[in-house]
């Protein structure tokens, strides 16, 4: 215990040096684009910008889901665009994603997302501007883009931000890297349009008092929680054998569980509920599964006479489209739902008819 904690504060020691150095060149970068040194301006659509202050996972892709179909409600099927940046592609540029593009060309999470939102057009690019207006010229019916983890990049002006913090990581006590979890500086926090917080269990308390004390009051802040949904066969797509919970363990299907999330233990702690878990694999996030990893778990499953491959629905993106030969797979999709979803309705409607407003008259 001793010992542990001297370790503790030596890497805390060596960490705060270029913690600090962080924040300096962070702070200066949002100084420069707040002086308007650095260049600054909105999109040729309106934006709801996404983003987190942390790295790892903080449920955008859920969010990203939620937000468009909500837009939707308003807007119309075929008004809502999505555009991301593309995590982990290969490819550069900007990107039309469908659904039969693979994680390599576009990235799991806007593959997943097209698969998902049938009715939405998704494009991948790192300039949010220039992505914004390849939209705008070849989807005139466009009414909205939202563009996922896109707090950072300050040279798109958004029309609305949302901040997500995650209920399990809150930032109030977190520090910069690489002494803590935070790519950006807390108080970046406040120039957010609402805050959204995730993976909150159904019951909770004040949101404001315990995540964001400092926003202002003026600013919504809006909860979630994460669904989890039948599993699904992969390929085919149709709902499968989810587990049994109340069979005793050893009489449970015997299954291997695969992920290339953050914090990947949430995902298998769930399935050991309902299955007899033989064999855990975690990859880093956006990690490319090879033709390796294919034979590997082949063997595993005949060896140890499994009944499936279960990962998770932004990993099964990384799989051939046809499957992997021999391996039963299936996967969990999840979904996020708001807490009090008549409040963000509400307010999610009137910033579209006040931005909507304020841009007829301007034209």
């Amino acid at each position: 215990m001793f010992r542990s904690r001297i370790q503790d504060a030596v890497l805390f020691t060596l960490g705060w040096l270029p913690a600090q150095l962080y924040g300096l060149i962070v702070r200066a970068r949002h100084r420069l684009y707040d002086a308007g040194i650095l260049p600054s301006r909105a999109g040729s659509i309106p934006t709801l910008v996404l983003g987190n202050l942390t790295v790892g996972g903080t449920g955008k892709t859920p969010l990203t889901e939620r937000l468009v179909l909500d837009l939707e409600e308003v807007l119309g099927k075929g008004a809502v665009g999505i555009l991301s940046r593309g995590h982990g592609r290969d490819t550069s540029g900007f990107q039309w994603v469908t659904a039969e593009s693979t994680s390599a060309e576009a990235g799991d999470e806007p593959v997943m997302l097209t698969r998902k939102l049938p009715h939405a057009v998704v494009a991948v690019c790192e300039n949010r501007l220039e992505g914004i207006e390849r939209m705008r010229d070849e989807h005139p019916e466009l009414k909205w883009v939202v563009c996922d983890d896109a707090f950072q990049h300050r040279a798109l002006k958004p029309t609305i931000s949302m901040l997500l913090i995650d209920s399990t990581q809150p930032i109030a006590s977190d520090r910069l890297l690489p002494v803590g979890r935070l790519r950006d500086v807390p108080e970046r926090a406040l120039d957010a349009d609402a805050i959204i917080v995730t993976r909150l269990d159904d019951v909770h308390g004040d949101l404001r008092a315990t995540y964001a004390p400092t926003f202002p009051a003026s600013k919504p802040i809006f909860g979630t929680h994460m669904e989890t949904d039948p599993l699904r066969e992969w390929p085919g797509d149709v709902t499968c054998a989810n587990g049994d919970e109340k069979a005793s363990p050893d009489q449970r299907e015997r299954i291997i569980t695969v992920a290339g999330i953050s914090r990947p233990e949430r995902f298998m702690d769930r399935l050991a509920e309902r299955f007899q878990v033989v064999r855990r694999e975690a990859f880093s996030d956006h990690q490319a599964f090879t033709s390796t990893d294919f034979k590997r778990w082949k063997r595993i499953i005949d060896s140890d006479r499994l009944h499936a491959l279960i990962t998770t629905e932004k990993d099964v993106v990384r799989l051939p489209l046809r499957g992997i030969e021999g391996v039963p797979i299936r996967y969990e999709p999840m979904h996020a739902e708001w807490q009090e979803p008549h409040e963000l309705k509400a307010w999610l409607r009137d910033q579209i008819e006040r931005h909507t407003v304020t841009s007829d008259g301007a034209s």
